[in-house]
């Protein structure tokens, strides 16, 4: 896999799931976030390999469509990320069962006694410190050799996290709706946008296989057409720990890097299963859903929300009769659907 980074020229604006027509909702100001979807990113490099092509404009020639597939095929084309990346090396989303309270950092894992739930009987978290006012670490980053560390069940080092506030910063913008023809505006026409201004040294990255062309330079990314410049890079990702059966057998973690869409009911349950994951859910530290849509290019509007599991989930699993390399064998792999866009992403760890 080919892997690259796009650097903005600006700021950038990547919409919410808030409504976006004036004087509809009563709301003026839009939200933004970051960062993308792998369907925002993946649009945006499907575009610029298109343009590279000779594309202009209008629907694409059939030698196009075959070497980049066509709207929702990608054709030979696979994708991984997108991830932030400071100084030219990745960042990934602490796994949420990773607490804090000021300096002192902990983790969550699974009790022996189970209890019960309303969704059955479970080995709900706990953790095994005494440490008041422990919280997640929301919206915060850590480095490959953090979460290294993470994955191992180590503490990270203070300079191994990197809150988001000082990755980016948000930036208001206000706007007005006007009529192209009369040039003219109306009532509730106002409106207001969050950009996202990156700091410095901080890009996004992404993988690319399938694409053997050179890169196409400059390329249109997020709402408003903002600009970045794509350009090959190396990126390694975390590798895994050693993994050693118990008397119970394998126990060992995956946690979601990039947002994941998996319809089998499994992961909620404790003794359901992860799809492509040997074993069984013994437990699970879950984010709230996000909501994620994008642009049918075709019908020239915006596509439905759905909720996707955030990055940071993660599950605690135990597999009686698996291999420690047929476990290793899913770290960095994808599991639920679109995977070849680059959704779910997972990251084995191990857990005591």
């Amino acid at each position: 896999m080919r892997y690259y980074l796009l650097e903005p020229l600006d700021t950038l604006f990547f919409r919410d799931g808030s409504p976006f027509n004036a004087g509809e909702t009563g709301q003026m100001e839009v939200l933004g976030t970051f960062p993308p979807s792998p369907t925002t990113v993946v649009g945006a490099l499907r575009a610029a390999f298109a343009r590279r092509l000779g594309w202009i404009g209008g629907r694409w020639n059939g030698e196009i469509k075959e070497r980049l597939g066509d709207g929702a095929d990608l054709g030979p084309l696979r994708f991984s990320g997108p991830y932030v990346a400071k100084d030219g090396e990745p960042l990934f989303p602490v796994p949420l069962h990773l607490l804090r309270s000021g300096g002192d950092l902990a983790f969550l894992e699974p009790r022996e006694a189970a209890l019960s739930t309303d969704i059955g009987e479970g080995r709900l978290p706990e953790i095994s410190t005494r440490t008041k006012g422990l919280k997640p670490l929301e919206k915060a980053y850590l480095t490959r050799r953090g979460m290294e560390k993470a994955l191992r069940g180590e503490p990270p080092a203070p300079e191994d996290i990197f809150e988001s506030s000082e990755l980016w910063s948000g930036e208001n913008r206000v706007g007005i709706q006007r009529d192209p023809d009369s040039r003219t505006t109306r009532e509730d026409a106002l409106y207001q946008t969050t950009h996202v201004r990156l700091k410095k040294g901080v890009a996004l990255a992404a993988g690319v296989e399938g694409y053997e062309g050179e890169a196409p330079g400059l390329l249109t990314l997020g709402g408003e057409s903002r600009m970045a410049n794509l350009k090959p890079c190396e990126l390694s990702l975390p590798e895994a720990p050693s993994l050693e059966p118990g008397e119970g057998g394998l126990r060992y973690t995956a946690t979601l890097i990039t947002p994941a869409r998996i319809r089998d009911e499994g992961w909620r349950k404790p003794g359901g299963a992860l799809p492509g994951l040997p074993g069984r859910v013994v437990s699970a530290c879950v984010g709230k859903p996000v909501l994620i849509g994008g642009w049918d290019t075709e019908k020239k509007k915006p596509l439905p929300l759905e909720p996707y599991l955030p990055p940071g989930s993660t599950w605690f699993m135990e597999a009686e009769a698996a291999k420690p390399d047929e476990v290793k064998e899913m770290h960095t792999r994808h599991i639920g659907d679109k995977r070849e866009w680059g959704y779910g992403q997972i990251l084995i760890g191990g857990w005591r």
